[in-house]
């Protein structure tokens, strides 16, 4: 559980959450607040997933070098 407390994924998804929450505890204009919904929309499904990717093929070499020194 510690470890996946560590992951920047999981920090990043509950920060774009809280993000889109503060627009409404804050009072931002609707207007303003859709542009950052908008923007917080893409960019954090974004990072997620290049980061996923980055993590998939850093599992790969990784079990690619293991495989090769048997």
């Amino acid at each position: 559980m510690k470890e996946k407390l560590k992951s920047r994924k999981l920090w990043v998804a509950i920060g774009g959450l809280v993000m889109v929450m503060a627009t409404e505890w804050a009072n931002i204009k609707p207007e303003m607040a859709e542009k950052i919904i908008a923007a917080i929309v893409v960019i954090v499904p974004a990072y997620i997933g290049g980061q996923g990717v980055v993590d998939a093929v850093k599992e790969y070499v990784a079990s690619n070098k293991t495989t090769r020194k048997k």
